[in-house]
């Protein structure tokens, strides 16, 4: 039994830069498919793909290196400089500097050219925040953080690492104040940038439904620290000599609302664009979520 799609799996890109020839591994990314052309039938829709990350993963970088597994069980990697020719920036975060996320145009052709198939999660999974109650996504669903914790990428290809969590808290007032919602889930240094998928049910109790796909819920942005500061007794009064910091458990998740707004965007400021593509997956969407352009 499989409760991740492999094509889910096969859309996580690392992230790192190059260090005496070899590729180190700093944070994750995904390719996503923004519904650009709409059609009763599935395999005629057309899809812009981006790819999606933190803003700090972004952030003062001037180059990044992306590893991407090819079909032949191998890898390609990357050198991608982060601004064009004239010195435009090639990505674009969202114009709130609180929401930890950014998009970057993907040119499927490039792939296809270096043997790898140009997969991505379709708009149709993205569950929306206004439409987490009609699917019904609530706290207490399990969910997957998928991503390569502490550089943990493999070696001659990319091997995700899947962990395992539940939605905590995804209340309108946590996603307004602190632009993310909350997942009990340990996530560490490489997490970042990385999906967070529904665990899907067949059971549910009296008055909800089960949720039957593998819906992506946002993005990783980071785990939220615990601190607890030791004390000196002879002072007076007391005064702090150390504080540590720690994993509380709990980790920052950005709703791909926000994601939807960069994509919005991008169209507005007439950003560059790679050609829309078909979804390579597409006899197996099902419309279970109306998603629109507008």
């Amino acid at each position: 039994m499989a409760l991740l799609h492999k094509n889910q799996i096969k859309s996580v890109v690392a992230v790192g830069s190059m260090r005496q020839g070899q590729f180190v591994c700093d944070s994750t990314s995904f390719h996503v498919g923004f519904l650009m052309k709409d059609d009763p039938s599935p395999e005629k829709r057309l899809y812009h793909m981006f790819l999606a990350t933190n803003r700090h993963v972004f952030e003062d970088r001037e180059t990044v290196t992306f590893r991407i597994n090819t079909d032949d069980g191998k890898h390609k990697t990357f050198q991608t400089p982060l601004k064009d020719h004239n010195g435009e920036s090639r990505w674009l975060a969202h114009s709130d500097p609180a929401v930890d996320l950014a998009l970057l145009s993907v040119n499927p052709e490039v792939m296809k050219a270096n043997g790898i198939e140009p997969l991505f999660i379709t708009e149709e999974l993205f569950a929306y925040s206004n439409l987490l109650e009609g699917i019904g996504i609530a706290a207490g669903d399990a969910v997957y953080v998928l991503g390569f914790p502490m550089g943990l990428a493999g070696e001659e290809q990319n091997y995700v690492c899947v962990k395992g969590g539940v939605v905590s808290r995804v209340d309108s007032e946590i996603i307004r104040i602190r632009k993310a919602f909350i997942i009990d889930s340990s996530v560490f240094p490489g997490n970042s940038g990385g999906p967070v998928i529904l665990r899907p049910t067949t059971s549910a109790l009296d008055g909800t439904k089960a949720v039957l796909k593998a819906y992506l819920l946002g993005v990783i942005s980071g785990y939220l620290p615990f601190s607890d500061n030791l004390y000196t007794h002879q002072t007076r009064p007391p005064t702090i000599v150390s504080t540590t910091r720690e994993n509380s458990g709990l980790s920052f998740c950005v709703p791909m609302d926000f994601a939807k707004e960069i994509y919005r965007a991008w169209l507005e400021k007439q950003k560059p664009i790679d050609e829309p593509q078909k979804n390579l997956d597409a006899a197996k969407i099902v419309d279970e979520v109306k998603t629109t352009t507008s």
